[in-house]
């Protein structure tokens, strides 16, 4: 089997769907599958090379981006047996070959604040008319699913679930020292250390978290919080400020896989604060990684956590302040779920998620004979 995955959005391997790409790419070559990139110069992509093989460039302008999506991708070559579209993007046609087009989230249909302008509203009208011209669509969770099948119902026969994995780099053992050079280079000293890993927009919450863990830092006088990623948030530093936290909250910049690896593997506590996921891959990433888990009580994080971590009501500010304050005093209730939590989270191996790709990949074939 022959796969071609679109890579046209890719431009530093930054992002979640770009780490997607890149994890499905390795699992897919473990499973004896073929896949070229498409959207940039087709080429076969290499998932043992930093980015695939890739070079860096810069992102892709919007109107290159949509003439792709709409027009471009139609000339796809035709010597594979599928196309995989990983994000929600298809022509409004029906392509000469089946077509896979996975479903992260539905953001931007449950979510006004997400398609503010009418060049947004146009962009996901264009998603809705175009997704009944793929042959199978995959969501990354149970909950994804469930969002799909509320706003997309004529496409229920065509959706399967399959949840995301985590790169082999968060499974693999951490040497002490590389974990120490990280810790030295961020300025990091205090135990115990909290991480939060993820974006910085409004969904992510990570200003209720702030308050949270300043409510927390009031009454005890050790700990430390990470932010990662945070740097140049202004409004977020801004807030760190206000608080009274820049002693207690660390703010790094965008850091290596490697450098998040060693920063999982020094966390006592992970904690993510979101209002709405369409999976959740940081807290996988900590269940893999062997880190104690608080994150929010919504669908899609209630299936990547499971019953490996605590789970928060996402605007219960105090309730967030006493499951971390309890967390901090009696870490050995949260660690006790450790052990099981890593056993859980194999699932979360790419391995195991390219083969049911594979399965779906087949279900899109079989449709077209």
């Amino acid at each position: 089997m022959n796969i071609a995955i679109d890579v046209s959005t890719t431009a530093g391997f930054r992002t979640g769907t770009e780490e997607y790409i890149e994890g499905l790419v390795f699992g897919l070559h473990r499973a004896g599958v073929g896949v070229v990139g498409v959207g940039r110069e087709t080429q076969a992509l290499v998932p043992d090379k930093p980015r695939l093989g890739l070079p860096v460039r810069p992102s892709p302008s919007v109107w290159r981006k949509w003439w792709w999506e709409y027009v471009a991708i139609r000339r796809v070559p035709r010597d594979v047996d599928v196309l995989h579209i990983p994000f929600l993007a298809h022509p409004q046609a029906r392509l000469a070959i089946p077509t896979v087009v996975t479903v992260h989230d539905l953001i931007p249909f449950r979510l006004a604040s997400y398609r503010k302008n009418l060049k947004e509203r146009q962009y996901f009208s264009h998603i809705e008319r175009a997704l009944p011209f793929a042959d199978r669509l995959v969501a990354i969770s149970e909950a994804t699913r469930q969002d799909a099948l509320e706003l997309f119902p004529a496409l229920a026969g065509k959706l399967s679930v399959i949840p995301n994995g985590v790169h082999p780099d968060f499974f693999a053992d951490v040497d002490g020292e590389r974990i120490s050079q990280v810790l030295r280079r961020y300025g990091l000293r205090q135990r115990p250390r909290l991480l939060y890993v993820g974006g910085y927009d409004e969904r992510k919450n990570v200003p209720l978290l702030l308050r949270a863990i300043a409510d927390v830092f009031r009454r005890r006088r050790d700990g430390e919080l990470v932010l990662v990623g945070a740097q140049d948030n202004l409004v977020i530093r801004r807030l760190v400020a206000e608080l009274g936290l820049d002693a207690r909250v660390a703010v790094t910049p965008f850091i290596s896989r490697a450098e998040l690896v060693a920063l999982y593997n020094s966390a006592d506590l992970f904690v993510y604060p979101s209002r709405y996921e369409g999976f959740g891959m940081p807290p996988a990433q900590a269940l893999v990684a062997g880190v104690p888990v608080i994150a929010s009580d919504i669908p899609a994080l209630r299936e990547v956590v499971g019953d490996y971590g605590v789970l928060v009501a996402p605007e219960a500010q105090d309730a967030w302040t006493e499951a971390i304050q309890r967390s901090m005093d009696t870490p050995a209730t949260l660690h006790k779920m450790v052990v099981e939590g890593q056993l859980y989270a194999e699932r979360f191996s790419w391995e195991r998620v390219a083969t049911a790709y594979v399965g779906v990949y087949r279900l899109a074939i079989e449709g077209r004979q």
